[in-house]
């Protein structure tokens, strides 16, 4: 099996400490590494009090975008609040395809509403053609002849999240790998 280019820029996910997401993204983006924390807006119920909250849809989890060698490797893993790589260990890094970064770019882009479901193996695998999610490409959920619930998931992390979809703006494509690995 051909070595992989460590060169090449990819789509890690870094582990971090329990409620740290948002300071270890705050410290890579000052170390001038390009960062995704995949927050969305949602109402939270405090007693009888209703508040808008920010909710990272993968917590415990910081995507970090970077051309990983040996020094980069190191300055991320020293940055205070990450705890690893997710996936293999250096040399032999696991990243996360483009595609499902963007796809998960463009559902909390649209500012719909979201949810978080378990990760789901088998359906259909989806491309949205019209609409706020134009782009964005998922597995099908259900069985719906109307409305469509789209999973996007992140293959690294386990993690997926939901939107529904008119079935008529979505088309077929062909499945792709989930998780790059040497």
């Amino acid at each position: 099996m051909p070595a992989r280019r460590l060169e090449q820029e990819h789509w890690y996910a870094l582990h971090c400490k329990s409620r740290h997401e948002r300071q270890v993204d705050a410290r890579l983006h000052v170390k001038g590494v390009l960062t995704y924390l995949a927050e969305h807006e949602t109402v939270a119920l405090w007693g009888a009090r209703r508040r808008k909250v920010k909710k990272n849809l993968l917590p415990g989890y910081v995507l970090v975008r970077a051309q990983m060698n040996a020094r980069t490797h190191l300055e991320i893993l020293q940055t205070p609040g990450v705890v690893k790589i997710v996936g293999k260990p250096w040399p032999q890094l696991s990243w996360i395809p483009d595609e499902q970064v963007e796809s998960l770019r463009v559902m909390l882009g649209a500012q719909l509403p979201v949810e978080e479901v378990a990760y789901w193996n088998l359906g259909d695998r989806v491309e949205v053609m019209a609409g706020p999610l134009a782009g964005l490409r998922g597995y099908v959920a259900t069985n719906d002849h109307r409305r469509k619930r789209v999973i996007v998931s992140i293959s690294l992390l386990r993690r997926s999240v939901a939107v529904e979809v008119e079935a008529q703006l979505l088309r077929q494509v062909e499945a792709r790998a989930g998780l790059c690995e040497v």
